[in-house]
């Protein structure tokens, strides 16, 4: 779900596609975000399905589209290697 305030109004549009997001659905929340923000808005994202909350977390992305942080790393996810 998006969720943007601009002059004092508030505006939610729900997220809906035929599958999985992958990184061009991200690069078009991240320009929207940008739109937003010039225009001297705002924008987050709210109920995010656990793809496209991962795919966040990979960009970078997720605490400045959420406001607020992704959890740590995946379970099963290994560390990098420290050559030891």
């Amino acid at each position: 779900m998006v969720t943007a305030d601009a002059d004092g109004t508030h505006h939610v549009v729900p997220l809906a596609g035929d599958g999985p997001p992958d990184l061009a659905v991200v690069e078009a929340l991240a320009r929207c975000q940008l739109m937003a923000r010039r225009a001297g808005g705002r924008m987050w994202l709210e109920d995010l399905s656990p793809g496209l909350a991962e795919l966040l977390d990979l960009a970078g992305l997720r605490e400045q589209m959420t406001g607020r942080a992704g959890p740590g790393p995946c379970p099963g996810r290994r560390e990098p290697y420290s050559g030891r």
